[in-house]
């Protein structure tokens, strides 16, 4: 993968690729990138944190230790 981000300075481009992309299909995509848009944006003003997420995680986890346990050949009777 090849990503470069530019300021342009005029409405052409030229492109020079790694000489491992000649033959191959090649996808060009372009679209501003804003300064300052943040995660908090993208998430509808619901700002992440990791202290969001573990919370979250720990009241969803299963409890694997109240698991009852079996065997195999439990299986087949």
């Amino acid at each position: 993968m090849y990503r470069q981000i530019i300021i342009p300075e005029s409405n052409t481009f030229l492109l020079n690729l790694p000489a491992d992309f000649i033959g191959r299909q090649v996808e060009v995509i372009a679209f501003p990138v804003e300064e300052n848009q943040t995660l908090e944006e993208q998430s509808n003003g619901d700002k992440y944190s990791w202290d969001k997420a573990l919370k979250f995680f720990k009241k969803n986890a299963v409890d694997f230790s109240k698991i009852e346990k079996w065997k195999r050949e439990d299986l087949y009777e």
